[in-house]
């Protein structure tokens, strides 16, 4: 792909013309958190956040949950899975089982959620996430969530 029609890509993914699934409300791209570095809480959360990192630039599919190609959601679950929590498949599951917290409140680990997309929180303002096949895991400055969902401490279905 020629860099003109790259950079293209790059503006249009930016209003959310494509994504992780048929949405016709793409993650905003307004920028709302801090860009200070935040170090992850506990070791679990480091480790979901170093998968995560070290999937950056692998592909993306539809479905995908690794090792070659991730979605979205996949890309969380395996992060997450890293760091020893189960969670569900999907994002719309994800959604369902996870503690909602305000934005206001986001840290590392957390899941930003859109309807049928999520990514994750990384901190310095940046998230990691599966966005579309032209584009892949990819780590960029987070967009405005509908929801940032919490990994809970001690919950099974939920956390560490």
């Amino acid at each position: 792909m020629s860099r003109r029609g790259a950079a293209l890509l790059l503006f249009l993914a930016s209003f959310g013309t494509f994504g992780c699934a048929r949405s016709t409300s793409g993650p905003s791209t307004r920028h709302w958190l801090p860009t200070w570095a935040e170090a992850p809480g506990d070791p679990r959360t480091a480790a979901a956040i170093g998968f995560a990192q070290a999937q950056v630039g692998k592909r993306y599919c539809w479905g995908g949950t690794g090792p070659d190609c991730f979605d979205c959601s996949g890309l969380v679950q395996s992060a997450w899975r890293w760091g020893g929590v189960a969670l569900p498949r999907t994002s719309g599951a994800q959604g369902r089982v996870l503690v909602e917290v305000s934005r206001d409140q986001v840290r590392p680990g957390d899941i930003l959620w859109w309807p049928h997309h999520v990514g994750l929180y990384v901190g310095g303002g940046e998230m990691i996430d599966a966005y579309h096949s032209g584009a892949g895991v990819v780590r960029r400055r987070a967009a405005i969530p509908v929801r940032v969902l919490r990994v809970v401490p001690g919950d099974p279905h939920r956390g560490p």
